[in-house]
């Protein structure tokens, strides 16, 4: 004859046990989930960019420090531009927005994961301005410094 005592002890220690480690498998999963998920929306806008402004082109030179403060350039080839020092970026979620005193300036938009910036130029009027990695810039870097992409 099997004591009832002993069969309800025993019940409740392999429920102790399948929950404990339910409990444990839940927190993992947990614990890893930010990371995946940080990973996946955080897309870097270091690089440089090529895009249009009606006819003009336009180049887009973007750093990003240590810290994690963008700095960058604009070029506009066309007009013998070079360097102009862009100022004032502001990230917030997928949204991007800058500055460029020297012209009165701004751009705002948001940059995806597959490296294009879409946004709008405002000089006093608005324009599409649309961004993607530039190829050629990435090949010459790839020529300076012997690494082929």
């Amino acid at each position: 004859m099997i004591d009832t005592n002993e069969t309800e002890w025993k019940e409740i220690v392999i429920r102790f046990v399948t929950g404990t480690i339910t409990l444990l498998v839940a927190l993992v999963i947990l614990a890893l989930a930010p990371l995946s998920v940080s990973a996946q929306q955080k897309p870097t806008i270091a690089g440089d960019y090529a895009g249009t402004l009606g006819p003009l082109h336009v180049m887009l030179h973007l750093q990003v420090d240590a810290a994690g403060r963008v700095t960058g350039t604009l070029d506009s080839p066309d007009r013998g531009a070079i360097g102009i020092h862009c100022a004032n970026f502001r990230i917030d979620g997928q949204s991007l927005a800058f500055s460029v005193p020297a012209v009165r300036g701004a751009w705002r938009g948001t940059f995806a994961a597959d490296g294009t910036l879409s946004g709008t130029w405002d000089q006093g009027y608005s324009l599409p301005l649309n961004f993607a990695r530039d190829p050629a810039a990435l090949a010459e870097k790839a020529s300076k410094t012997g690494v082929t992409l």
